[in-house]
């Protein structure tokens, strides 16, 4: 098996991908969306895995970790929707063990 820190050795391999990534969006950006939605702190943090009072310091201006802000320019590129968000929550509580695609609530 390759590991990955030899997988990303190459600057032209880790430019292309970098280019097929969609931009991490700002807080700005972030909370008018969740405004514009009318989408609560909590409801609209916890998508991706994150309590309120966390996400209100992100909204704050406290630094988001590396896996909340990959999961937010998956989302706001497109690339993953509520329904994957919402699968993915519910195999990582156990109430979705079988990795069910049926469709998102």
């Amino acid at each position: 098996m390759e590991h990955l820190e030899n997988r990303w050795q190459s600057p032209t391999e880790l430019a292309r991908v970098k280019a097929n990534v969609a931009p991490i969006p700002d807080i700005g950006q972030i909370v008018a969306y969740r405004i514009q939605k009318q989408e609560s702190q909590r409801r609209f943090w916890s998508r991706f895995g994150v309590t309120q009072s966390r996400g209100s310091r992100f909204e704050s201006g406290a630094e988001i970790s590396a896996p909340v802000s990959i999961l937010l320019a998956l989302y706001f590129g497109r690339t993953i929707s509520d329904g994957d968000l919402g699968r993915a929550g519910r195999m990582c509580a156990g109430r979705d063990p079988a990795g069910s695609t049926s469709p998102a609530l």
